[in-house]
């Protein structure tokens, strides 16, 4: 789902929930005005519920959030305005937990602050509205203590729900075992580069990378060691590249890499660095490697798949070649295996 899809289904479920809670505020003031034997009751609430409610089934989705913002504390104004026309004690107070469960949630904690600010002035001044006899601090102090806890609880409850939204996001998004992107992650900062080089006109070149004979080490090293190796690669690929290059593990031993504003001599002068870094016996007990490597470079290519697929075309004909060795897309007969010294 793309961005603007996302803004109009929170837009959507903004509006629908609103509906929901004016059209509780309809059922409620209907039963209260039936039942006979109590206060009488004001309709006018429920008539301008009921009115809230049509509106918002009807347009609500197409108002801007600004627009429905306001929402919250016109349903914490009709509350009061019941309150201050029912005559006797009763429990309406109770409702304006509605607007702060919803305005919290979905406006935030600007929206949390704004919505029981509200409430303070509105239910503060319905209070002042009642006789004497039952106008006390107390009643205004407990609703307010109420509403600003339900509120606080929101916050803490919409706050963790994000950190573990954006933690599932990230996982989603990486290779646990490397750290790296995974394939799914490696799509969206390859489209940006990507429309970044359409846009300057501006080459950027692709490199496509294979663990040679990887098979052999899970075999015979066993694939805890094989598991190492892998991340030994995704550490060397990412300590020779640039802040702004992409690397990403695509799929078993098969990793890719991206360099913006690079050419086919600049993606080979880094391959040269990665496997002249793996020919390092620098960490005990693992085998060493080689890696085969497709390079792909063009100037404001069309879309990320065309760029790997030339990429990849070119790391065939490195295995074909021999393995052990990196090939330029176009031309593969021409270019020979980059020497580590």
């Amino acid at each position: 789902m793309n961005s603007i899809q996302s803004v109009r289904e929170n837009k959507r479920l903004i509006a629908y929930t609103a509906a929901a809670m004016y059209g509780g505020g309809v059922v409620i003031n209907g039963i209260e005005s039936l039942i006979p034997g109590g206060p009488a009751v004001s309709l006018t609430p429920g008539a301008a519920a009921l009115g809230a409610v049509v509106l918002l089934l009807t347009v609500g989705p197409r108002l801007p959030r600004w627009g429905l913002a306001p929402l919250g504390p016109v349903g914490a104004l009709l509350i009061a305005y019941s309150q201050v026309t029912t005559p006797g004690p009763g429990d309406g107070a109770v409702l304006y937990m509605w607007p702060v469960l919803w305005t919290a949630f979905f406006f935030g904690r600007r929206g949390a602050v704004a919505i029981v600010a509200c409430i303070g002035v509105a239910h503060g001044l319905a209070v002042l509205s009642l006789p004497a006899d039952s106008r006390f601090l107390a009643r205004w102090i407990e609703v307010m203590f109420s509403v600003s806890i339900v509120a606080a609880v929101v916050q803490v409850l919409v706050a963790n729900n994000d950190k573990l939204l954006a933690r599932l996001v990230g996982e989603a998004r990486t290779d646990k075992l490397t750290g790296l992107l995974n394939r799914h992650g490696f799509e969206e900062p390859a489209a940006i580069e990507l429309a970044h080089a359409r846009r300057e006109h501006r080459s950027i070149a692709a490199i496509t990378i294979d663990i040679d004979y990887f098979k052999r080490v899970n075999d015979e090293w066993g694939h805890e060691t094989g598991d190492r190796v892998l991340a030994r690669l995704g550490a060397v690929l990412t300590a020779h590249c640039r802040e702004i290059d992409v690397v990403a593990r695509v799929g078993g031993e098969e990793f890719v890499v991206l360099l913006p504003s690079s050419d086919s001599a600049d993606a080979q002068e880094y391959m040269q660095r990665v496997r002249r870094a793996l020919a390092v016996r620098d960490l005990p007990g693992l085998p060493a490697v080689r890696v085969s490597a497709g390079i792909a470079a063009t100037v404001a290519p069309a879309n990320v798949e065309e760029l790997l697929e030339r990429a990849d075309s070119a790391l065939y004909a490195a295995k074909r070649g021999g393995r052990d060795r990196v090939v330029v897309a176009e031309q593969e007969a021409l270019e020979p295996a980059l020497a580590l010294g």
